[in-house]
């Protein structure tokens, strides 16, 4: 066997990342992060967060918990906050419990979003363009929280932003960086085979089964697409294509053992609705008249 080290670019193909990639090194248990304890634990500080947020958000603008609905640009402005807060909170915690790296223990995977970026930008088109026509034939509420955000030229601005930047990246490491496999891993813990053999193949590799991923990604996008329920006013044709997207995205989470990859779709998805809208009206010109 060849002594020469492998090139830099090489990176592992599974989604064993718990376990020490050198195999000269890999003597322990593997370890399996994230489980459903640091998937709790991570909603937990955001459900936190995002209440606290809110609070400083409202407080500073006097606004009463009832009025909400009428200044939608500050649940925006709370959701942006908190968002930030989460993902800075992340980085530093999750690495002392991991003993790893934030962006390893979550499989982010930048070479394999550099490699695959070209398809992966143009499935994002097409994605988006599949969910419009999906949602051209189903019945749709006149006006959504959503649209009360666009407001002026500045407000449409503000808001493609957030949902092409903060919104992709820390939604995909929520829903496909923690619960996914935290999901995934329960299940197998719990469709382990109870024998000497089953507990050393669970003792030995952290690579879920089939079946585990397929119900991680449909049960992951439950709660995805409850996130975005009261932006699009509980319309239920609207939040079963998001559905579908939300699949799709834990498709390419799992294809490609990136939550980069996954975040690149989502970003490129939004990117596409936003680009239309600024195409048809000239750069969000019709707003405020």
């Amino acid at each position: 066997m060849s002594q020469h080290p492998l090139p830099d670019a090489v990176e592992p193909k599974s989604l064993d990342i718990q376990h020490d990639t050198d195999p000269e090194q890999d003597h322990g248990l593997a370890r399996r992060i994230p489980h459903m304890g640091h998937a709790m634990l991570f909603f937990s500080l955001a459900w936190m967060l995002v209440s606290a947020s809110a609070l400083v958000i409202f407080s500073l603008a006097h606004l009463h918990q009832d009025s909400l609905a009428l200044h939608p640009g500050f649940v925006l402005m709370a959701q942006a906050l908190a968002y930030v807060l989460i993902l800075a909170l992340s980085f530093w915690l999750f690495p002392h419990l991991w003993e790893v790296s934030f962006l390893q223990g979550i499989h982010w995977g930048m070479l394999a979003a550099r490699r695959n970026w070209y398809w992966i930008v143009a499935g994002g088109v097409v994605l988006s363009a599949a969910a419009q026509a999906c949602l051209y034939f189903l019945p749709q509420p006149k006006t959504t929280p959503f649209d009360q955000l666009l407001t002026s030229p500045s407000s449409g601005w503000i808001l493609a932003a957030f949902a092409v930047v903060v919104a992709p990246i820390t939604e995909e490491i929520a829903f496909r960086g923690f619960l996914l496999p935290a999901l995934a891993t329960a299940y197998d813990w719990l469709a382990l085979e109870r024998s000497p053999a089953g507990l050393e193949r669970w003792e030995r590799s952290t690579q879920h089964s089939a079946s585990a991923l397929v119900f991680a990604a449909i049960f992951s996008s439950v709660p995805f697409v409850l996130l975005h329920a009261d932006q699009l006013s509980h319309a239920w044709g609207i939040l079963g294509v998001l559905f579908g997207v939300s699949l799709a995205l834990s498709f390419v989470r799992i294809r490609t053992h990136s939550v980069a990859c996954s975040t690149l779709l989502h970003a490129t998805y939004n990117f596409t609705i936003f680009a239309v809208t600024l195409v048809s009206t000239g750069g969000f010109r019709h707003l405020g008249r």
